[in-house]
């Protein structure tokens, strides 16, 4: 039997709802013609041990995939909040190697100063300006100077003043001064991992922005649950629909066993009015006398067709014809 009707399923703790919905349900019924509507009540199926274990594996089986859903984007969260931190840590280091470095590399200054006021260096002089080249010359050998290549002319100078002797302020000056392009070059490297670190902090920020993962998976995770509501309503809707379909099947069933006992009824009745009638027409060709006893058969009459009703329980007035006066 295909159910077709609007039915109205209620999975409460009570029934009163359903009485409720059923009297609205029944009232639009009288007003709709041909359209019907059933309220049934969920609860008695729910206590079916098959139909439970369904939905509460289905419910579980929902549950689980959520938490793997948000659990594995509350893990990637953590993860690049994790790298973000290790990439702040190793800029503070960065930070605190080029604070020491710009530290030594001022000293190591200082320590020029003094060496060329101790050995009271005119600024003039040859000595000084063949320094200068000297120190040209050793800055273009490191990355963080930004000095290029000698010009033809200072190269030819540079090799004059290596076939001489250097003096003994040139020595040392020189020496902290190869110190100082070294922590300079040290400090340059530093500050290339610190736009590395900075950038990739922008890049996964952008990204984590972007993507909205947290907000993504909670959005899935309650598509999953909202799905598995609506398998589980289907679950229970059909067994609503196959419950409606064996009690009207039961119903249609017991309708017919009663029309069918009816008509037994109204057969047996319709037997003994005949028989009344062939009864009342002897009657009237019989003497006077011999209609003395009719009392009694009157009364024997009227019990057998009252042992009938009360054998078929059906109740008296329901029976059109059973009555029959035999006194006309």
């Amino acid at each position: 039997m295909t159910i077709q009707n609007n039915i109205t399923i209620f999975t409460g703790d009570t029934q009163n709802n359903v009485q409720t919905e059923s009297a609205r349900a029944n009232k639009a019924d009288n007003g709709s013609g041909d359209q019907k509507s059933r309220t049934f009540y969920a609860g008695n199926l729910l206590k079916e041990s098959s139909l439970r274990d369904r939905i509460q594996q289905r419910r579980a089986q929902a549950q689980e995939r959520a938490m793997k859903i948000v659990g594995e984007a509350w893990n990637g969260d953590r993860q690049i909040d994790e790298e973000i931190a290790r990439s702040k840590e190793r800029l503070k280091k960065l930070q605190e190697e080029i604070g020491e470095t710009q530290g030594n590399v001022k000293y190591l200054t200082e320590k020029q100063d003094e060496l060329t006021a101790g050995y009271d260096i005119d600024a003039d002089s040859q000595e000084k300006q063949d320094l200068d080249l000297l120190a040209k010359a050793q800055a273009s050998k490191h990355i963080s100077s930004g000095v290029g290549e000698l010009s033809a002319e200072e190269q030819e100078r540079l090799e004059e003043i290596s076939k001489g002797e250097r003096t003994e302020y040139q020595k040392r000056w020189l020496e902290l001064n190869e110190q100082i392009w070294t922590l300079r070059d040290s400090s340059f490297r530093d500050r290339q991992k610190v736009e590395v670190e900075n950038a990739v902090i922008r890049g996964i920020r952008e990204e984590k922005r972007k993507t909205h993962e947290m907000v993504n998976a909670q959005g899935q995770a309650e598509d999953v649950m909202e799905a598995a509501r609506d398998e589980i309503i289907g679950m229970v809707t059909d067994a609503a629909k196959d419950h409606i379909d064996e009690e009207q099947e039961k119903k249609e069933e017991e309708a017919e066993a009663i029309r069918e006992k009816k008509e037994e009824q109204e057969e047996i009745l319709e037997e003994r009015k005949e028989k009344t009638e062939e009864l009342e027409e002897l009657m009237e060709d019989m003497p006077v006398d011999e209609a003395i006893n009719l009392d009694s058969i009157q009364e024997e009459i009227q019990k057998e067709i009252q042992d009938v009703v009360n054998k078929m329980n059906l109740v008296a007035e329901d029976i059109k014809g059973a009555r029959v006066d035999l006194g006309v």
